[in-house]
């Protein structure tokens, strides 16, 4: 009797290959959430209260179960960043220069998100990640990234208040 070449199975039809999953049905590409539109200023310039208050409130209540000690390890990072602007000031440089070398790093927020999210989403719950991935493409100035960095620097202290006492 010849041996036939192998031939993967395609369609789904049995077998152990890629694309195979329960049922016959290829499983689902993973993706990310899609960055929501985030507004940091009100016409006139000034920033937008909510931030601060009533959206602040609602993240801090939906992230209860995270850990202070996790979202503290993010916002540790964007203080970071911030202290990190607010030196080059110091020195003279230009602001948006100087948030433009930053750029990559605070990009990274986002990627750090994922990473956490993809380990547990009990300490990387959706919202969270989706607070990150929104704010991550909405900062792109010094003045947006210093908005982002009051509106988180409120839902830390909200969630203080909400989240649980680990």
């Amino acid at each position: 009797m010849a041996q036939q070449p192998y031939q993967p199975q395609r369609g789904g039809q049995g077998g152990r290959g890629s694309g195979g999953g329960f049922g016959g049905h290829p499983p689902e590409p993973k993706s990310l959430p899609a960055p929501r539109p985030v507004i940091y200023f009100q016409p006139d310039g000034s920033l937008v209260p909510a931030l601060m208050d009533d959206q602040a409130e609602d993240l801090a209540q939906n992230l209860s179960q995270v850990t202070t000690t996790q979202l503290r390890r993010f916002y540790d990072d964007v203080l970071t960043l911030r202290q990190r602007l607010a030196a080059e000031q110091r020195r003279g440089r230009d602001k948006e220069a100087a948030f433009n070398d930053l750029r990559a790093d605070f990009k990274m927020l986002k990627a750090k998100a994922v990473y956490a999210h993809g380990r547990s989403e009990k300490t990387m719950p959706r919202p969270l990640l989706q607070f990150f991935i929104d704010h991550v493409a909405a900062a792109n100035n010094a003045r947006e990234f210093e908005a982002f960095c009051k509106h988180f620097q409120a839902v830390v202290a909200f969630h203080k208040f909400y989240g649980e006492n680990k």
